[in-house]
This record gives C-alpha cells, structure tokens and sequence, in this order.
C-alpha cells in the first residue's frame, strides 16, 4: 500500500509595515503595563489575605511596598475628622504622634487629601499640585523622592505615603501599578479599620451615617415633611394651652314664679299674653267666675246669722250646752265666710313678682275650668339671667365655682358672652342617655336681646394642660374604661 505525501507549503513572508509593528508594539506595551498592575494587586492581596486585624493589616501593607518598590519609609494614614492621623508605619511597632517626623508626614498627608489627587515628588512633568508640605518634609528628614496616593472608600479616608532615597526616580509607571493594588485594597482596610475601634466610635459612626441620611441634600420633601412633623409633635408634649369644657346651656332667669289656680272654677277673662310685662300684685293676668262663690258667700252668711241667733236664745235660757254648740256652727260658718271672701279676692289672679310672662296663653280656654293647683302662668324678670350649663360627668371633675368661661347662642355665634361658675349641682341626672351635672354661671354685660330659653355653647376655662393630653383625654379615658386599667 503505498501513501502519497503532498509537497510541504512553501515559507511565506509578510512584510509588516513600520506604522503597524509601532501601533503592536504599542498595544503590547500597554497590556504588559495592566498587567503589571494587576500582578501587583494580586501578591499585595495574598500577601494580606490571612490578617483580619487592622493594625496587621495596615503594617503588611507598609512593609510589603517598602521591600516591592525599595522604599526608605511607608506611611498608612487615617483622617479623621478634619486631620489625618499615622496608623502604620514600616518597620515602626509604635508611632510617637509628638515626634516632630509623624507631624511632617501628617501635614504632607492632609496637602494630598486636601488636593484628593495622586502626587509625585519631584513631578516629572510640570503639574498643577501644590507641594509645600512634601518638599518640607523631604528636605527636613533627607530623603529625596516622595510618591502620595489618596484612598477614599464612601465617608471614609486615608492616605498612602511612600518615601525614596534621594536619586531614586518616580515615574507614574511605578504610580500607577500602586494606584490600582491600593483600588483593590482599600475596601478591606477601611472596613477593619471601622471594625476593630472601640464600640463608642462605632456606634458614633452608625449615627453619624443616620444623621448624613436625615440633613443631607437628598429626600427634600420627606426630610421637610419629618422636620416639621417632629416639631408639631414636640410643641404638642410640652406647650400649654387652655383647657376648655365644652357643653350646652340655656339660659334661665334668676327668679320665676307659677301662677297656679287659686280655687276651682272657670277662667273668665283673660288680660295678658306671654311676652307682656306686668308688676307684681298690681297687674291683674285673669279672672275666675265668681257666681257660686258668692252665692256659697250668701249662703255661708245665712247660716252664720242663724247660728248667731240659735246662741243667743240659749244665752237668755241659760242652755249652756245648746250655746255652746251654736258658737261652734257659728264659727264654722264665719271660718267659710272668711275662705270665700279670700277666694273672691284671688279671683283676680296677680302675679307676686315683676317680669314678663312667659308662659300661659290663655284666651283660647276662656270658660275652661281649671282645678285647684292647675299652672296658668309662668313670669320671671328678664334681668339678671343665669346660663344652665349641662356638663358631662367625665367633665365635672374640671369645674369649679368660681371659673370663667365665655358662651355663643345659636342664634347669635359671633357674640361672646363672659360667664362666671356661681353653682354646681350635686346629683346628677339623665339626659339623652348620659348623666350630667347642672352649672350655674353668671353672665357678664349680657346683651338686651336675651331671652330666656335661648341655647348655645358654653367653653368654660379650666386652666392650662399640654396640648397632647388635652387632644388625647378622651381617647384615653375611653381605652381605660375598656381595658380597666
């Protein structure tokens, strides 16, 4: 069996233009220069993988660039507040704050986080950055060359010094390897560094965090609408307002009279109507029918003289005991006498005080029989008028005599009267299915057109309390009464 191989394939030469070789060796350059980079994340990363405190952390850190970039001195800095402190230092166990180096080194430090940008000392290129601090701390402690990089991670900051022998050069070549391990570190460091302070300033921390949230720009509206919610809730708890019973009222005179029917009999005529104003035992309100009193009068004074005789026979006859039975049916007959001559005396029926009356429209019962006791009229005075206030039982604890207050009618609301608690009634009663308390108060300077019988709302001051308890007194006392607590 025989095999047939084919002719190998002739060398085939490409000729590359210069342009194009520049532009790849450009491309490798520069993925040579990322890769730099990355490489050195990755060993400072497994250099400090296995340290989970800060302080080790940071001084791994510090040694590993000293030795990696042939530092004369590495700093790790931490601002806070306003300053920058030095945490870490190579090959330092202890950082003495008074010496005069860490204050050079924190004042180059605050230069750069001031200016939050990478800084090289001497800059190759003429730069933009301000420098005083650097050079004064290079030329006070003799090295010759210095390289800053700022580490920001959220509120939190730092600062990375590295100081060279003098004619050691610094390039961004060297700056920017740095720049992306310390991207890659600095999350990790400032999260150890917040982990391991005492839990004072990590509380302060988780505050301050809260409060940035609550002042800072953002949320406008909820931050205003919660601002002035707190506000309205604060002046609620601890301002005082005036505590005010509020209950209905009428108004009532401070005397009234009933005129009531003096004897049995029929109206005959009637002289006033309620809203008339009369004076006492002068003006006549009505009459009764006196026919059959007159005629009981005549027949009374019949029996009397009767008697009167009957008593004189047995005083002439020397009957002792028919006389004196005679002076008693006398008597009796003069005692009748005498009660039907007052009733036809109250026949015209007066009033015993002045006022108006206010009750007893009568002219459409003229000839109605009225009995003994029956009301015909009601008079009271117009002036002076007492406020009948009905207060709740849950109030009453509240009132005193003695308060002031103001009231509105229904009529006119716009008018506020003054009022004084002159009385309070002791029992209670039912209306409308709720016990209440009659308050008594004195008005003052009331107004001609009252009247009474007028109603409306009566606020009586009962002195200061906070606003909250004066809003929530209900609802409290109702979810007390539930729970029985």
């Amino acid at each position: 069996m025989s095999v047939e191989i084919p002719n190998p394939p002739e060398t085939v030469h490409v000729v590359i233009p210069q342009q194009q070789w520049a532009d790849v060796r450009m491309r490798l350059d520069a993925a040579n220069a990322r890769l730099a980079q990355l490489n050195l994340a990755m060993e400072l990363g497994v250099e400090t993988a296995n340290l989970s405190r800060f302080m080790a952390l940071a001084m791994a850190v510090c040694n590993f660039l000293a030795v990696r970039f042939k530092a004369r001195r590495v700093s790790l800095g931490i601002v806070r507040g306003r300053y920058v402190h030095v945490m870490a230092m190579n090959q330092t166990e202890k950082i003495l704050r008074k010496m005069q180096l860490v204050r050079d080194i924190e004042e180059a430090m605050e230069e750069c986080f001031d200016q939050d940008a990478d800084i090289l000392f001497p800059s190759p290129t003429a730069g933009n950055f301000i420098t005083r601090c650097v050079s004064k701390l290079i030329s006070a402690h003799g090295t010759g060359t210095a390289m800053l990089l700022p580490l920001r991670r959220d509120e939190n900051a730092g600062v990375l010094l590295l100081e060279f022998e003098p004619g050691h050069p610094v390039t961004s070549e060297e700056l920017a390897p740095l720049r992306t391990a310390m991207d890659f570190l600095t999350p990790r460091i400032m999260d150890l560094y917040e982990h391991d302070r005492w839990f004072g300033a990590r509380y302060l921390r988780d505050w301050r965090k809260h409060l940035a949230k609550l002042l800072g720009p953002t949320h406008t509206w909820i931050k205003a609408a919660a601002i002035l919610i707190s506000a309205f809730l604060a002046w609620a708890f601890f301002a005082q307002g005036v505590f005010r019973i509020i209950a209905p009222f009428t108004l009532e005179p401070v005397r009234q009279a009933q005129i009531v029917a003096p004897f049995d009999g029929y109206i005959k005529t009637v002289l006033v109507r309620p809203g008339d104003s009369i004076i006492a035992h002068k003006t006549i309100l009505a009459q009764l029918h006196t026919a059959k009193l007159r005629d009981q009068l005549a027949s009374a004074q019949a029996r009397y003289d009767a008697y009167a005789k009957q008593a004189d026979v047995a005083r002439s006859q020397d009957k002792i005991a028919d006389m004196q039975i005679a002076d008693d049916s006398m008597n009796a007959a003069l005692a009748k006498i005498q009660l039907l001559k007052r009733q036809l005396k109250q026949a015209a029926i007066t009033s015993p005080i002045s006022g108006v009356v206010l009750t007893g429209n009568l002219l459409r019962r003229i000839g109605a029989p009225v009995r003994l006791g029956d009301v015909l009229f009601q008079v009271a005075p117009i002036k002076p008028l007492l406020a009948r206030i009905n207060v709740q039982d849950g109030d009453i604890l509240y009132v005193h005599a003695g308060q002031k207050g103001s009231l509105a009618t229904a009529s006119y609301p716009a008018d506020k009267i003054h009022l004084k608690v002159i009385r309070i009634d002791p029992l209670a009663m039912v209306r409308h299915k709720q016990n209440i308390f009659r308050v008594r108060a004195l008005l003052g300077n009331p107004p001609v057109w009252f009247r009474p019988g007028m109603q409306g709302t009566a606020r009586i001051n009962a002195g200061k309390r906070r606003y909250i308890w004066i809003w929530t007194r209900g609802l409290v006392n109702w979810i007390r009464m539930k729970l029985w607590l």
